[in-house]
């Protein structure tokens, strides 16, 4: 009888931890996809736009600049809290980059018209007002 509830144990055990490494090996696939996601939108984003690169050069250095500043923080203080400025330098990045992108996009965008001036300088009866301009200009050439 003993024998059986410890064969039990050791198969719940077992099963305990076989999810346990299966959740692990998500949440690192999980991580990975992430990463490459935010790499390849940053990079992206600076092929996309090169009129902005001074802009995203800056927030990129800030973004080198708070990792180094986490390693140093950590080095000096051995805190665990330093990692918060990697973090902070890497949501500088993806800002700069999300605002450069939406800045620039031209999708669902109307031209920077003035409706008045819009309405009052088209031509209404268009193929009329050609024909007797061009009409106008052939009798002032002869």
């Amino acid at each position: 009888m003993y024998h059986q509830r410890d064969s039990f144990d050791a198969d719940v055990g077992s099963g305990i931890a076989g999810m346990a490494v299966f959740m692990g090996m998500l949440l690192v696939l999980l991580v990975a996809f992430v990463i490459v996601v935010t790499v390849v939108f940053v990079v992206r984003t600076f092929v996309k736009y090169p009129e902005k690169r001074k802009t995203l050069w800056i927030a990129l250095a800030v973004c080198v600049a708070c990792s180094m500043g986490a390693e140093i923080v950590y080095k000096l203080t051995a805190s665990g809290g330093a990692i918060a400025l990697v973090g902070i330098g890497v949501a500088v990045l993806l800002i700069t980059c999300l605002a450069v992108d939406l800045k620039n996009k031209d999708t669902l965008m109307r031209e920077n018209v003035n409706l008045i001036d819009e309405v009052l300088h088209t031509s209404w009866w268009g193929s009329e007002d050609k024909s007797r301009v061009e009409s106008q200009d052939a009798q002032l050439a002869a």
